[in-house]
């Protein structure tokens, strides 16, 4: 005979959650990293290291949209690496 007060506890219905993959956030955060340095070094290479100098406004919008995007991705790397 068995105690009732011994009742096995319930099933969870639902499967316990995976640990967090720290893989992904590293990849923003590193390519959003080589994306800036590698823009910045371009602008100052075109501008020959004056960016607010004659090609420097030419120079800072055409890379502006490669700035957005690592900072983007440094943003995103951060953001999913801090959870």
């Amino acid at each position: 005979m068995t105690d009732p007060s011994q009742a096995p506890p319930p099933n969870p219905l639902l499967p316990p959650d995976p640990p967090k993959s720290r893989g992904l956030g590293w990849f923003f955060a590193i390519s959003g990293s080589i994306v800036l340095v590698l823009t910045l070094g371009c602008v100052l290479a075109v501008t020959e290291g004056n960016p607010f100098g004659e090609m420097g406004g030419l120079a800072i919008a055409c890379g502006s949209p490669t700035f957005i995007l690592g900072a983007l991705f440094l943003w995103l790397g951060t953001r999913r690496l801090k959870r």
